[in-house]
């Protein structure tokens, strides 16, 4: 198995883009010397907060070589949640780069401040480290962690506020998620032949879970991609041809483009797409699907959450991604419980009992992977965490067949609707390149926030759009470069709430986002 890098690593002085697993270890060695270097021991924490490539996930081993914990922050974070999170965590070394020390000395108290030493990768900066003067020492024996002794640490989303952390132990996360993923299963995994492709902020459990796949799995190779942007995406995967790709909503949002290429697709190879993290619209899989050559191309959509790994998975074939959509009306299914390791049910929201199949309710899901708390926030964690249950914060249904659809999150859910499938069906009906965030009111229809490549909405076009729905408010519009993201790409609702909204009231209680 070889890896191909979509650029060179940050940690790698070398600059070598071509990889293979021997070489890859050697890089862990050697970051690990470097943090030991550095004055990490085990127990201490080490934080990383850089741009976004493969090398956030080794410097997360090299730490965890020696005995650290790694602490990985999205370099997409922003300066108030950073700021949150490096006090919560309190590390013994930060490693970032040049370019967010600099931003964040600009914010107040510089970021170096806020860990006992700072490791700069590519640039000298005040206060900090660099890699070039510690390096050439030993690595020092491997310290592996207990099964039950704190492994990790990653942030949620922050789709609300500021990130909570999320503890993982060897037990859970290599245990219990990753081994669930390391099972052959075609032709839903990889195959020794694949070329995988893979766009993924690397600071996430999820690039854990698929590591550890991968390398069990062993593809042929495997393209790991730092960003999506389309004119560094079109040569690589035209040299390298990929069969299985896997990416966030917002970046095959972003290479929509190039599925729509009628000469030399170069996705037309692709036998499987797999998306995670968010909603995925129908529309984008439909593009993608359509841009393959393969036979009978699937696309794989896992449902789940960071404090649990995969709760379900559902596919989509060709054939359903282009039935008319008066053909499949209602709320996404996003799958079944995965067998034998997790139970889902479907609760009142006010008494926790579970309703009739059919009916909505909170979903809650039983599995053997949920992960050991939230880092120092346990009131927090008691409001989710009900016995053995966890309160996924999603409103849904429960079939009679035991597939389980999603309604909304309940801090975003209006009674009788489904902002998500309307949400689905306008992005369906707009021009390309338009995003909806439907936003719901107690007092009124939802608000739909449109967003447009010039900030600008053919008045026309969201008339035919909206004919035949439900009752909507007037529509905001806004450019799609001002739209509030996360580092997985969600869109941060409660901050469009409120440069939009204001007070307005909602009907959810938010209690369990």
């Amino acid at each position: 198995m070889i890896f191909r890098l979509s650029r060179p690593l940050d940690i790698d002085p070398s600059g070598r883009t071509l990889l293979d697993i021997d070489e890859i270890a050697d890089i862990v060695r050697r970051t690990s010397a470097i943090l030991h270097a550095a004055g990490v021991r085990s127990g201490d924490h080490v934080a990383v907060f850089k741009e976004n490539h493969f090398d956030c996930l080794l410097l997360a081993a090299a730490a965890s070589r020696i005995g650290a914990v790694p602490v990985l922050l999205s370099g997409l974070l922003p300066d108030d949640s950073v700021r949150a999170l490096l006090h919560r965590s309190e590390p013994r070394l930060l490693v970032s780069d040049a370019r967010r020390l600099t931003a964040g000395a600009a914010g107040g108290t510089p970021l170096t401040d806020l860990a006992e030493r700072t490791l700069s990768l590519d640039a000298d900066a005040p206060g900090a480290l660099t890699p070039a003067a510690l390096d050439g020492a030993d690595a020092p024996p491997p310290a592996p962690r207990r099964n039950d002794e704190l492994l990790m640490l990653t942030h949620t989303s922050g789709t609300t506020g500021i990130p909570k952390l999320i503890m993982y132990t060897p037990a859970k996360l290599q245990g219990q998620m990753a081994r669930l993923e390391c099972r052959h299963l075609p032709p839903i995994t990889f195959r020794r032949n694949d070329t995988v492709a893979v766009f993924m902020p690397y600071v996430h459990a999820r690039a854990f879970t698929w590591i550890y796949s991968a390398l069990t799995l062993s593809p042929h190779k495997v393209l790991l991609m730092s960003d999506s942007e389309p004119e560094n995406v079109r040569p690589l995967f035209r040299e390298h041809p990929p069969t299985a790709v896997e990416a966030l909503p917002i970046d095959f949002d972003r290479l929509e483009g190039l599925a729509r290429e009628r000469r030399a697709n170069v996705f037309s190879s692709v036998r499987m797409f797999a998306s995670t993290f968010d909603a995925v619209y129908w529309s984008t899989i439909r593009t993608f699907l359509n841009a393959s050559r393969h036979p009978f191309p699937l696309w794989r959509y896992g449902y789940g959450q960071s404090e649990t790994g995969g709760l379900g998975m559902t596919f989509v074939t060709r054939r359903t991604a282009n039935r008319r959509r008066d053909e499949r009306p209602g709320p996404r299914t996003v799958g079944r419980p995965m067998p034998t390791f997790v139970q889902i049910k479907v609760v009142d929201p006010e008494t926790f009992r579970p309703v009739p199949d059919g009916r909505p309710g909170l979903v809650f899901a039983r599995t053997k992977a949920r992960c050991a708390g939230y880092y120092r926030e346990p009131e927090r964690w008691r409001e989710k965490a009900v016995g053995e249950w966890w309160n996924t914060g999603d409103i849904g249904i429960k079939t009679r067949t035991g597939r389980i659809k999603l309604l909304d999150r309940e801090v975003n859910h209006t009674p009788g609707l489904s902002c998500l499938e309307l949400e689905d069906v306008l992005v369906d009906l707009l021009p390309e390149r338009h995003d909806v965030a439907l936003l719901a009111v107690s007092d009124g229809p939802p608000v739909p926030v449109v967003a447009t490549p010039d900030g600008r909405l053919d008045p026309q076009a969201w008339r035919t759009a909206v004919s035949g729905l439900p009752v909507l408010a007037d529509p905001v519009v806004v450019a799609l470069a001002d739209v509030p993201r996360t580092g997985t790409g969600k869109i941060r609702r409660e901050e469009l709430r409120r440069r939009h909204l204001g007070e307005a009231a909602r009907p959810g209680t938010g209690r369990w986002t």
